[in-house]
């Protein structure tokens, strides 16, 4: 598809520009998390744990765009790295709850140049064009799943 030509502001070039954005984003975060030893879906979880702490797993899987399983195979090899834990959930016995250790909490603050990675890469759109950039993106989001 890389080598296909579409009629300028055509949806097949939108779907294309997409595509192309997503694999150089997936690069990008490749390129960064592998310096603090993560995988961007172990990353994505543990920004989540950052945001809020002590999450369900249906939480973190919702949250994160990923399966149930995938999310246990991906907090299976956190815990393993020693960033998270798994704790009863109080308020419903037949869930577990992921809850940062102490070096996850701390992995924070070594790893926000992945952040600055997405500040640094678009400085020539304005606040407002990405705002508009969001919600165009949504509206098309909503079209493909209605």
């Amino acid at each position: 598809m890389a080598d296909e030509t579409y009629q300028p502001g055509s949806m097949p070039e939108v779907f294309q520009l997409i595509e192309r954005i997503e694999k150089k984003l997936k690069q990008m975060e490749r390129q960064t998390t592998r310096a603090a030893d993560l995988t961007p879906p172990q990353y994505v979880v543990l920004r989540l744990l950052w945001e809020k702490d002590r999450r369900a797993f249906k939480e973190l899987a919702a949250a994160s765009y990923c399966t149930p399983a995938t999310t246990t195979g991906i907090v299976d090899t956190l815990e393993r790295k020693g960033l998270v834990t798994r704790q009863p959930n109080l308020d419903d016995r037949r869930s577990l709850l992921v809850a940062l250790t102490e070096k996850g909490k701390s992995l924070q603050s070594s790893t926000s140049s992945i952040e600055m990675v997405f500040d640094d890469c678009c400085t020539s759109l304005e606040p407002n064009e990405i705002r508009q950039l969001c919600d165009l993106l949504k509206k098309l989001e909503d079209a493909l799943f209605e």
